[in-house]
């Protein structure tokens, strides 16, 4: 009996945040046999035409996270910027959720992540935590490790929101002391890179678990505009990142997707954040593997057998699409060979991430294509020169 064929129960599975990944789950579960349910909190969110059920209700409300969850057979998350008590308390009352509280903690608390990840052996850049700004601790750090202090909040960031990474140390204590106001401060030594890789993780509530093969990632301004497969490197270095997201999957015990994102320096492989949900690095698995990752976080969640991770093509390449100041014409990125368009049906406004195209091929042309599309839609990212 084939895995498609064991998926025989209608199950109720509900989406807290009506984002674009909640979209992109809801597209992923027209092939399976379920009712998605969104909770969003704007009646124009990204999932909302394409939900089987949409609500409204507030990730950080108690009250409403308890009404949703009592409508469906299970709970999963487009974000992590929930309410951490209260879906603490939902499994407590017997609910499924997935991931639990204790493993969001680790995506929510970046502070958090990196103490309880460092303290289990798991290689990543020296830091500091700050429960509030201090001028003497900030000093201190920037004096041993010789280097202009990463500095992060510890919680409510995401796309280089909440990160500072600057050449000045006035720039970073100034930033440091406003994030200071409202979160503990991370502070972390900066990493010579020579590359970036992600790996995407798979855990069914059920043990069941698959990876994803590395792929090579680009940030600009902290936020992702290119992934792409094969990475490129070394075997061994790859082999390292997957046996690292791998220990990282067991530490968080996060059930669904879990995104590890690495550095790769001249001597090490050293652990940069996580994420548990589905992520921008695993966007290419739509049309770039047997199974996506959105339709296998489905699975994973609802106690399914996993689907086949195998690559469709040889070479594949995501670009994302970043809003500039107009949009671009969908006819000419359409006319781009081999070019899959994902709009997240999102208003247009600079700085946004509209959407994504995605390039698969038998060689390293899909990179150029896959940027021809994006820039064609209006992106303001840019590619490597």
């Amino acid at each position: 009996m084939s895995k498609d064929t064991e998926l025989t129960t209608q199950l109720r599975v509900g989406v807290v945040g009506g984002g674009q990944l909640a979209r992109m789950m809801a597209e992923s579960a027209r092939n399976l046999p379920l009712t998605l349910c969104v909770m969003g909190s704007d009646p124009g969110d990204s999932a909302a035409e394409l939900a089987d059920e949409f609500s409204l209700g507030s990730p950080h409300s108690a009250h409403d996270l308890t009404l949703f969850a009592g409508e469906v057979d299970c709970l999963t998350f487009d974000h992590e910027l929930v309410n951490l008590d209260a879906v603490h308390a939902l499994t407590h009352d017997g609910h499924h959720v997935y991931p639990t509280a204790d493993s969001l903690r680790f995506a929510v608390h970046k502070a958090y992540q990196r103490t309880t990840l460092a303290a289990l052996g798991i290689l990543g850049p020296a830091f500091a935590v700050l429960e509030k700004f201090d001028d003497d601790e900030f000093d201190i750090f920037a004096a041993v490790t010789e280097r202009v202090p990463v500095v992060k909040a510890d919680h409510g960031g995401y796309d280089g929101r909440g990160v500072l990474v600057s050449d000045s140390l006035d720039e970073a204590r100034i930033f440091a002391q406003r994030v200071g106001t409202s979160s503990q401060i991370l502070l972390e030594e900066p990493v010579d890179i020579v590359a970036e890789v992600a790996v995407i993780v798979v855990t069914s509530r059920n043990g069941e678990r698959v990876a994803y093969p590395p792929v090579l990632t680009r940030q600009v301004d902290g936020m992702c505009v290119e992934v792409s497969y094969p990475a490129g490197l070394d075997p061994a270095i790859l082999n390292e990142c997957a046996l690292i997201a791998d220990r990282v999957a067991d530490v968080t015990g996060t059930v669904g997707v879990l995104a590890v994102e690495l550095f790769v320096t001249s001597t090490d492989v050293v652990l940069n954040e996580v994420a548990t949900r589905p992520h921008n690095s695993g966007h290419w698995t739509i049309e770039g593997a047997a199974t996506s990752q959105f339709e296998n976080h489905l699975r994973a969640v609802a106690g399914w057998p996993l689907g086949d991770t195998t690559p469709t093509s040889a070479f594949v390449t995501m670009v994302n699409v970043v809003g500039s100041e107009r949009p671009g014409d969908p006819h000419a990125a359409l006319a781009i060979p081999g070019a899959h368009i994902h709009d997240y049906g999102k208003s247009w406004r600079p700085g946004r991430k509209l959407g994504h195209v995605t390039v698969c091929g038998d060689d390293d042309s899909v990179v150029s294509r896959a940027w021809m599309a994006a820039e064609a839609l209006g992106t303001s990212a840019r590619r490597k020169p």
